[in-house]
Order: C-alpha cells, then structure tokens, then sequence
C-alpha cells in the first residue's frame, strides 16, 4: 500500500490565489489566509499556525517564481493580521522571511515586502524591535533604491517604525549604535537623510533614549557628511550637530570628552568646498567644548594647540576668528586652573607650532611658552631643555615680529641665572654659524634683549665669552656689531652714561671687562675709549695703529668711526675740541686718526672738523699747565690692558696670514688674476673711496630715533 498523500496546510483554492499574477487574486488568497488564522488562534491551534506560517515561507518566499513571492508576502501581513494580539508568539516565522526580500531583484516585491511589514509591525508595534538592526540596515538601502515606489514604501515603513521607537522604551540603543557607527559613513545622499533623520528622531526623546552618551560613536560620521554635494544635507547635519552640542551642554556628565575632543580636532584642518563649514563648525566645537569640559580638557590641551594654532592663520576669516577664540579660551583655562597642566606635552606641541609656516600660528606658540612660565615658572624650566633650541632656532625666524616675541620669551627665561649664560653662550654660537643672521638680526637681537635685561649685564656676559675667541674674524666682525649698538642705541643710554663717566668702581670694573674683549677690534676698543674719555689711552692706542696691518677692513672700521664721530652720540667730544689745553690727548687722538687715513671723503670730513676749532698748530696744543689734563682713573691699570691690546692684535695678525695663505692656495687661478686685496698700502686711498662707499653705517645724525630702526 502507498504511503498516504501529504496534505497541504491551506488549500488548493488558496495556493492558486496566492500564486496568481494578478493583484485581486493574491489578495484573495491573502484574505483567505487571514480568516484561516483567525479561526486557528481561537483554537488556540499552535502547531497548525506554525505549520501555515512556515509553508508560506517554504513554498511562496523562497519561491523563483516572482509572483509566488508576491503572494508570500501578502499572506504573512495577512496572518499578523489574523493573530492579533497574539502576533508577538509568531514574530520570528513573519519578520524574517519578509526582510529576506527587502534587497530582492525585483522592485515590486520589495515594494511588497515593504508594505507587509508595515502591516506587520502596525499589528506587532514594539515587538518589531527585537529586529530593528537587521531592519534600519535594509531600510537604510532602500532609502537609496533605484524605483521611486519603493522608497516610497520605505518611507512609510520609516516613519511607522519612528513612531514605535519613540512611544515607549523598549528600543535597544546600546544594541543599535554599533550598527549606527558603521552605516554612518555612507556616502550616499538619500542614506545619508536617512541617518540623520534618524538622529535626530532619537535625540528628540532624551527622556527616554539618551543619545548623547553615545555621540562619539557617531560625530565623526556626521562631520563627515557637512561635506556632501547636498546643500540640504549639509543644512541639516549642521543643525543636528548644533542640536547635539546643546545636548552635551546639559548633560555635560554622560559625555565622553576624550573621544568627542578628539574627533573634533581631527576635522579643524578639513578643507571642503562649501567656505570650510567643516573647519568652521569643528572648531567652534572646540571652543564651547572648552567652556563645557573645563579641567576635564586640560589632558587634551597639546592635542587642542596642534589642532587650533594653525587654524589661526587660516584661508577662511571665519575659521580665523573662531581658532582665536577657542586659543583664548583654553588660554584662560590653564592661566586660571588650580588643576596640574602637562607642561611637557605643551610645550611638545609649542615645540612643533613653531615650525608651521605662518606668523599668527608662530607667534601663538611663542605667547603659550610666555603663559606656562607666568603660570609657572619653576615647571617650565623643568622641562627647558626640550624647548630651548627650538627658541634658539626662531631668533633666525623670517618675520621680525616673531624675532622680537621670541626674544621676550627668551629673556624670561634668563632670568633665571643659569639659562641666563646658557642663552649668551649659545646666542654667540648662532651668530658663529649664521654670520648672515648677526649681519642682519644682530642689532635687533641685542637691543630687543636690553628691554627685558639690564643692558650691562648683556655686554658683561658677551665680553666673556668673546675674549678668548681664537676666530679673529668672527671676533673682529661681532665686537664691531656690539660696539655700533653700544654707541647708538637708545636702550643702552644708561650703559654708555655709566661709560662716560668712570666715577664709581663698577663703570671702571666695566669699562675692564670691555676693553680685553672689545681689542679684537682696533677701531671698536679706540671709540669705547672715546666714549669713555680716556683720550691719553687712546693716544697710545693710535701710536700702535701704526704697527698693525692696515688691511682694507680696518681702513673701512676707522671711516665708519669718522662718521660716529660725527653723529649726536659724539657731541660732548665734539664740544671737548673747544678747550684743546684740556683735552690735548683728543687731539693728539684725532689728528693721529687723521694721519692713518688715506686721502679720502673721512679724511676731509675729519680734518674739516679740526681745522674749524682752532688754526693753531699741534706744538701750541702742549698743556701749559698739566694739573688741568684730565687724570686717568687710578683702578684701572691702562698699561695692562695695552699690552692686552697689543697681544691681541698680533694674534689677529697671525691668524689673518695663515687664512691668506690658506685662501690662496685653494684658489691659485683666481689669485694670480686679482692681486691679494686684503693687505692695502698706506697711501692707496682709491681703494678705501670704493669699499667705503659701499659698506657705511646708517646716518646717525638722526640716532634719536634709532631704536625703531
């Protein structure tokens, strides 16, 4: 005997109904299977519903018949409706087999399976959430699909499952945010509206969803998206984002500040299309996110300096101001704070700015380092060594505004004695190693200096180190840039009071330590002593001119000394020449500076000068009565220090020669073409007339104002 016939769980009638290509028919069937179901759950016939509810699965949506599939899918939103209360008991046999369809080829049957959940989830309400990931994930699809029914369908779908989410708090959103943070970096605009429609449906219910705890899963995305094409899009995740921000303004507690920083920083430097809105919007996150966190930014301070300091000189003027604002704020913050700063990591991040390309960020920097030592003195310097070359290195900086903050914040620093010498010692080797940089910035350097430190206590330090400098050049050149500062500047008048008047110890006991270092320089240690009145000195100081090398340089050193002479620094020198009984050593000093002089435009300027004070001859200027000569002062030993200037001299010379040497024999060819024009007779003054021309000091007839120079 044959095995029994397998009967079916809904008739044949219906089977072809549902099968049908035509819509009335499957909607028969489907009418069919609602009052088979209805009157099985009065039953309470479990198994046969099961059996009905998975037949239709089997049989019509895994159908390859596309109108099989159709009338599947109908049927099953017919049985949620036949179940009605009981829906909840039978959710796992309708849900999934319906979203099986949402990606099918066929756009009507994903309309269809679109349609059936909405009835579905209409009869099921919260207990569709138990499939919300698997359904926000196909819905987000669908919100991109190609057939305008479709997102139609999608659409109402959308909204039915918003209105289930908000009217009660069965939503599962720590089970949806990783489903979030992965879908919110599609580029597609209709999926985009979609998130974001989302975000903000949920925000909408802080009461009962809290979204803003989780605002790190998902900001970067959002700020992501201000850059889409959309103007609509971009209109709205503003918004959304401005809303946020209110969020983390009120619930300040449940935000997670580290990620949220974090992620703000990184889109600061974002450049889209559409007038940096990104950058406009990230960094006005920083600002309020400074006021909001408080102390609880501070760990993120060097991550906020690298992200906002460049924004400070940013193509877009907006972002420009807003990066000025938030460095203020975090500015206050760590001035104002009791809490412990990182200072290392700042100064890392100062450290790094400092290298950025544009002014306003280089000079932001440099007011940080400013604000950590007014903070805290004694931290900072415990961490010196790292920032300290960097500082060095910015004296070269291209910009003379960031020079002179740069210089401020390195006279801070040696107010502490021991990174005092440090910075003497190593403003010394950079002007070794960069001759162009104490050409150029040397004036600038030193006289920017003299207005944080005592201007004696610059040229003390300097005069030590430079005394026993074996570079004769190098010597020769920075002693005469020192000297000129010394002679004109408006910063050091103080200085050169002190100088002129060797009344008390300490201007004798400078003038000393001057001098022994200022002999590398034949011309620089002559004016000093000028300036300081020591004319029989510097009589004897031009007798030995007479037994030095007269080389070009130093021909073109008196020429410059001639036209000191001549500029208001020099007045009560000039007024000395009046009372040639008095002062017979100044002229003696003068006139023997005429004498080494070639026949050139110094010579005539100088003996003009001369020849209008008196007409007398040199024999007449022989005191008549010496207890009228000004005296030496007694503490100092002038005999030393000439022998002082003769050694050094003579080590110059032999320094000069071997360097000649030297040169001429690396460069034979040139040398036999150029005579050597380093030594120049006494007599050629043609020579003189053209390296002086080109080579003169500025006009300091004007040296009142020199300071702005």
């Amino acid at each position: 005997m044959s095995a029994a016939k397998k009967v079916e769980p809904i008739s044949q009638a219906t089977v072809r109904n549902l099968n049908d290509k035509l819509y009335d028919k499957r909607k028969l069937g489907a009418v069919e299977i609602e009052q088979q179901i209805k009157e099985l759950n009065k039953q309470q016939d479990h198994d046969k519903i099961m059996e009905i509810l998975i037949h239709l699965n089997d049989a019509f949506i895994r159908s390859t018949s596309v109108s099989s599939r159709k009338g599947g899918l109908i049927a099953l939103a017919a049985a949620a409706l036949g179940l009605g209360t009981d829906v909840g008991k039978y959710i796992n046999q309708l849900v999934p087999p319906v979203l099986s369809c949402f990606m099918d080829q066929d756009n009507k049957v994903r309309y269809y399976a679109c349609e059936s959940l909405y009835n579905i989830s209409k009869a099921a309400r919260g207990l569709t959430l138990n499939f919300f990931n698997d359904l926000f994930d196909e819905l987000c699809k669908l919100a991109a699909d190609p057939d305008v029914n479709v997102r139609s369908a999608a659409d109402v779908l959308d909204g039915l499952l918003k209105d289930i989410v908000t009217e009660g708090n069965q939503f599962d959103v720590e089970l949806f945010v990783p489903m979030l943070s992965k879908r919110i970096y599609v580029t597609n605009t209709e999926c985009r509206k979609f998130l974001v429609s989302w975000l903000i449906v949920l925000d909408s219910v802080p009461d009962i969803i809290e979204m803003v705890q989780y605002l790190h899963s998902f900001l970067d995305g959002l700020f992501v998206m201000l850059s889409d094409s959309s103007e609509e899009i971009r209109n709205v995740v503003g918004a959304t984002l401005a809303e946020f921000l209110a969020q983390v303004k009120r619930k300040s507690s449940k935000v997670n500040f580290g990620n949220v920083v974090q992620i703000v920083l990184s889109h600061c430097a974002t450049t889209d299309p559409y007038n940096y809105i990104t950058s406009q919007t990230a960094v006005s996150w920083v600002t309020e996110l400074i006021t909001i966190g408080n102390n609880l930014i501070l760990p993120y301070g060097s991550q906020i300096l690298n992200s906002v300091l460049p924004c400070m000189a940013h193509t877009s003027r907006a972002v420009e101001e807003l990066a000025k604002g938030a460095n203020k704020r975090l500015l206050d913050l760590v001035t104002q704070t009791t809490e412990s700063v990182d200072v290392k990591s700042f100064l890392g991040a100062v450290q790094s700015q400092l290298l950025n390309q544009r002014v306003p960020t280089r000079l932001a920097a440099l007011r940080w380092v400013l604000t950590l030592y007014l903070r805290s003195s004694s931290e900072l310097l415990g961490y010196i060594d790292d920032i300290f070359p960097a500082l060095l290195k910015t004296l070269s900086d291209s910009s003379e505004e960031v020079v002179r903050l740069d210089l401020q914040v390195l006279a801070k620093l040696a107010s502490n004695d021991v990174y005092f010498g440090r910075l003497m010692s190593s403003m010394i080797q950079l002007f070794r190693t960069d001759r162009k940089l104490l050409e150029h910035r040397g004036n600038l350097i030193i006289r920017q200096l003299s207005l944080s430190i005592k201007p004696e206590q610059i040229y003390r330090a300097l005069s030590k180190i430079l005394e026993p400098e074996e570079d004769a050049e190098f010597a020769s050149t920075i002693i005469q840039s020192l000297n000129l500062i010394l002679l004109t500047a408006t910063e050091l008048h103080e200085l050169r009071s002190d100088l002129k008047n060797l009344s008390s110890d300490n201007s004798q006991d400078l003038f000393t330590c001057l001098y022994k270092s200022w002999c590398h320089s034949p011309t620089a240690v002559f004016s000093l002593c000028l300036l300081s009145q020591v004319y029989e000195h510097a009589s004897d100081l031009v007798v030995k001119f007479g037994d030095l090398e007269v080389t070009v340089s130093f021909l073109i050193e008196i020429d410059r000394l001639v036209q000191l002479l001549e500029s208001p620094i020099f007045i009560f020198l000039r007024l000395q020449l009046l009372e040639p009984q008095r002062y017979s050593y100044l002229f003696k000093c003068l006139y023997g500076l005429l004498m080494l002089l070639p026949q050139s435009s110094a010579f005539e300027t100088l003996k003009n000068r001369l020849t209008s004070v008196t007409s007398l001859g040199v024999l007449q200027l022989i005191p008549k009565n010496p207890a009228e000569q000004p005296t030496l002062p007694a503490k100092i030993n002038f005999s030393e220090l000439l022998t002082t200037f003769v050694q050094r001299q003579q080590k110059h010379a032999e320094f000069l020669r071997r360097a000649r040497i030297q040169n001429e024999q690396t460069s034979t060819s040139a040398s036999q073409q150029v005579p050597p024009q380093d030594t120049l007779d006494k007599s050629d003054s043609g020579i003189l007339s053209a390296s002086s021309s080109m080579q003169m000091i500025p006009d300091l007839r004007g040296s009142g104002s020199s300071s702005s120079k």
